[in-house]
């Protein structure tokens, strides 16, 4: 682009050497001055190259000038004596003066044109580049959530995250389920400490069948890679009104599963149709999970708001986790199911409650315990969106 502009503004100190030369032939007194003031202006043009704008105004003022000197020898030309020397003299170099700038006019539209052709040709160039880079990042997404998805379905991933975390809780007539929450040493006593979350109907239930379990506990299962684990629950904490307890095991055996828990003030990003996993102990099974959706977020009994889903639950499943599927995060604790008709009422599988973990957040600060809640940061993957994992 320099080198074009360079031969351009050649061709213009050309241009104005003979135009000086005009007027020379003219007597013009001021000829040495205009020629030092365009010579100046093109060495300025010539400084300034990378500004398009100050280059296109001085060819218009150099153009400009040259014009105003052919029409001063026009008017020369037209005062000098009718077939006179002079007057033939004037006319030929008129004639010269106007096809040089019919040549300047052309050069001047050439370089347009093979500028306008340079840069189109750039932006050809950059558009091409911009739809490969949006292929490339179309290939990568594409990587990345296939890669995704099979994380996303791995089982043992799936079993370390949600089913290992879960445990059992054991009445003479109740069954339960719980999440492990915490498992470490408390920096106090350099004790190892577990702590479940539950649904608090599910412990008073066991306290009514079983009285002495207040005083020496009761059964909770632990299921680990190889082995199932029973040690004695006692129930610390406890809020009614949101249908959570938080138990501690009477174990110094530290639980290498624990759930990962939803931190807090995300629980606004929890959306209806959102993917979930109920896991828990339906009439006593091992922890078993099933799938399905966010079916409502509002839900209000007893002065307290819960969470509607339809993954499949039944007795048992209370005090269960209910985690985000695609982070496999501990949203909720599951806490109602609903049931219809009287006498012997049909249990509705897929109208599931459960307490938000957000509730639970706040229940535990005032217990001064919810450092208990444990959260580690995961990416999360859109689940809807992801490629079929490989067969």
């Amino acid at each position: 682009m320099k080198r074009t502009l360079v031969e351009v503004f050649c061709g213009l100190a050309a241009l104005v050497l003979m135009v000086s030369f005009h007027h020379q032939i003219a007597r013009l007194e001021t000829r040495q001055k205009d020629v030092t003031a365009l010579e100046r202006k093109v060495e300025q043009v010539a400084a300034a190259a990378d500004d398009a704008r100050e280059l296109q105004n001085l060819r218009q003022q150099i153009l400009e000038q040259t014009e105003d000197r052919i029409r001063g020898l026009e008017s020369q030309f037209q005062n000098a004596a009718a077939g006179s020397t002079r007057a033939a003299e004037l006319e030929r170099e008129l004639q010269k003066a106007r096809t040089e700038v019919e040549v300047f006019r052309s050069q001047m539209s050439t370089d347009f044109e093979r500028t306008k052709e340079l840069v189109d040709a750039y932006i050809r160039e950059v558009r091409t580049k911009e739809q490969d880079a949006a292929s490339r990042l179309s290939e990568t997404q594409v990587a990345i959530a296939t890669l995704a998805s099979q994380i996303y379905r791995d089982p043992s991933e799936l079993t370390r995250t949600m089913l290992l975390p879960t445990v059992q809780l054991n009445g003479e007539d109740t069954v339960g389920s719980g999440t492990v929450v915490f498992s470490g040493e408390n920096p106090k006593t350099k004790a190892v400490e577990t702590y479940v979350l539950t649904a608090h109907h599910v412990v008073r239930n066991i306290l009514a069948d079983s009285p002495k379990a207040a005083h020496e506990g009761f059964d909770v299962t632990l299921y680990l890679p190889t082995e199932k684990l029973v040690v004695k629950g006692r129930m610390v904490a406890s809020q009614p009104k949101i249908d959570a307890a938080l138990v501690r095991l009477e174990t110094d055996r530290r639980v290498p599963f624990v759930a990962n828990v939803l931190p807090r003030g995300e629980s606004q990003n929890v959306k209806v149709w959102d993917p979930v996993c109920a896991v828990g102990c339906p009439l006593g099974n091992d922890p078993v999970p099933s799938h399905g959706e966010v079916s409502s977020l509002h839900n209000e009994l007893s002065g307290a708001n819960y969470w509607m889903v339809n993954a499949p639950t039944y007795f048992g499943n209370s005090g269960g986790g209910i985690y985000r599927a695609d982070t496999r995060q501990l949203i909720g604790v599951f806490s109602k199911i609903y049931t219809h008709g009287k006498g012997a009422p049909v249990v509705v599988p897929h109208m599931g409650l459960c307490t938000p973990i957000e509730s639970v957040y706040e229940w535990l600060a005032q217990e001064k315990l919810d450092h208990l809640l444990q959260s580690n940061a995961v990416p999360r993957v859109d689940l809807s969106q992801l490629a079929s994992p490989p067969r």
